[in-house]
C-alpha cells in the first residue's frame, strides 16, 4: 500500500521538525547555547535549506537549466512572448518572498494536516451558478487540499467544485488520466453537464492525456491549465517516479501526447502561466499551440494556486470557456 501525499507530507514535516530539535541540541550541548536560542537556531537552519532550494529553482527555471540540448520548448508567437518582461529588483523580492511563504503553507500545513478540510459550498445567483461543475486537478505529489486557497474564491463566483487525488503519487500519468476520465464521466452523470477542468502544474498534463483518451467524445466543457509544463520542465530530472520522467523537457512521453491531440482538443484549452514561475520552466513551457493563453507576471509556481491575480485568470478563463457552451 503506497503512502498518500498528505502520509508524505506528514512524514517529511516531522523530519524536519526532527532536523531542526537535533540542530538545537547540538546547540545546547557542544556549544552551550540556551534552549530558547538554540531551537530558534535550528528552525531558521531548516528554513533557510527551504529558501535556498526555492531561490535555485527560480534560477534554473528562469534560465532553462537541465533542459538539455534539443529539449528546449517552441518559440511562442511574437505578440504573446511581448508579455515576459524582466522584473525590478523589489518585484523579484516580493515574488521570491510570496513564494517561499506558498509553499511553506502548501506543503507543511494545507497539505498534511488539512486534507480532509471541506470545500466551501457555492454562492448563489452568481454567473457561476449557471455554468458547468468545475473538476479541480492537483500536480505533481500533491493532494487536493493544494485548491482550499483558491477554490473559495470559485465557490464566490457561483462555482460548484469537486477535486480528484490522482494516486499513486509517483504513477504513470497515464494511468492519471484513466482515473481522471473516469471521474469526469462520473461527475457528468451526477449533474448531467459535462465539468470544467481547473488543472495545476502535472495535472493539465493529465488533463490532455485523459481527453485525448476519450477521443471524439465531448468529454468536459473545457480545460484551464495553471502553471501547466506543457513541453516538459527543467526540474523533472530531479523528481522521482513515472511521472517525473514523463514531464523531462522533450520526453517521448510529451511529444507523443502533442503527436496525438487534434486542433479541436487544444482549442478547449486556455493556459495560465507566470513568466516567473518557480518549478514549470523554461519559461515559455507554458505556451500550447492552438489553445488560449493568459500570461501572467512575478507569480510563483506555488504561488499561482493563491494568489489573486491568478485566481482572477481563472475565473475569466472559466467564464470565457462557460460562454463557449452557451
Amino acid at each position: 500500500m503506497s503512502l498518500s501525499a498528505a502520509g508524505i507530507r506528514r512524514i517529511a514535516v516531522a523530519l524536519q521538525t526532527a532536523a531542526a530539535l537535533g540542530i538545537a541540541t547540538a546547540l545546547v550541548r557542544w556549544g552551550g547555547w540556551p534552549w530558547a536560542g538554540a531551537v530558534v537556531a535550528g528552525v531558521a537552519v531548516i528554513l533557510g535549506g527551504l529558501a535556498t532550494g526555492i531561490a535555485l529553482g527560480f534560477a534554473m527555471t528562469n534560465r532553462g537549466l537541465w533542459v538539455g540540448r534539443g529539449n528546449h520548448p517552441p518559440t511562442p508567437p511574437a505578440e504573446l512572448a511581448a508579455t515576459r518582461r524582466p522584473l525590478r529588483l523589489p518585484d523579484a523580492l516580493r515574488c521570491y518572498l510570496t513564494e517561499c511563504l506558498a509553499v511553506l503553507r502548501m506543503f507543511d500545513w494545507l497539505q498534511p494536516f488539512r486534507a480532509r478540510a471541506p470545500f466551501a459550498a457555492p454562492a448563489d445567483a452568481l454567473p457561476g451558478r449557471d455554468a458547468p461543475p468545475v473538476l479541480l486537478v492537483h500536480g505533481y505529489a500533491c493532494g487536493h487540499a493544494i485548491w482550499l486557497d483558491m477554490q473559495p474564491a470559485l465557490a464566490a463566483a457561483g462555482y460548484r467544485c469537486e477535486a480528484i487525488d490522482l494516486e499513486p503519487v509517483f504513477g504513470d500519468i497515464d494511468d492519471y488520466a484513466h482515473a481522471l476520465l473516469a471521474a469526469i464521466r462520473r461527475l457528468t452523470a451526477e449533474t448531467g453537464r459535462a465539468p470544467l477542468l481547473v488543472c495545476h502544474s502535472m495535472g493539465g498534463l493529465a488533463a490532455r492525456a485523459a481527453l485525448q483518451l476519450a477521443g471524439d467524445e465531448d468529454t468536459c466543457a473545457g480545460v484551464v491549465t495553471l502553471g501547466s509544463p506543457h513541453h516538459g520542465s527543467a526540474l523533472a530530472r530531479f523528481g522521482g517516479g513515472d511521472n517525473a520522467r514523463q514531464m523531462r523537457c522533450g520526453s517521448p512521453w510529451l511529444r507523443a501526447l502533442a503527436a496525438a491531440e487534434t486542433p479541436r482538443l487544444r482549442a478547449r484549452m486556455i493556459s495560465v502561466f507566470s513568466w516567473h514561475d518557480s518549478i514549470a520552466g523554461p519559461p515559455c513551457t507554458g505556451w500550447l499551440d492552438g489553445a488560449g493563453h493568459i500570461p501572467l507576471s512575478g507569480i510563483g509556481h506555488v504561488s499561482l494556486l493563491r494568489h489573486p491575480v491568478a485566481a482572477r485568470a481563472v475565473l475569466d478563463a472559466l467564464a470565457e470557456l462557460s460562454s463557449r457552451g452557451r
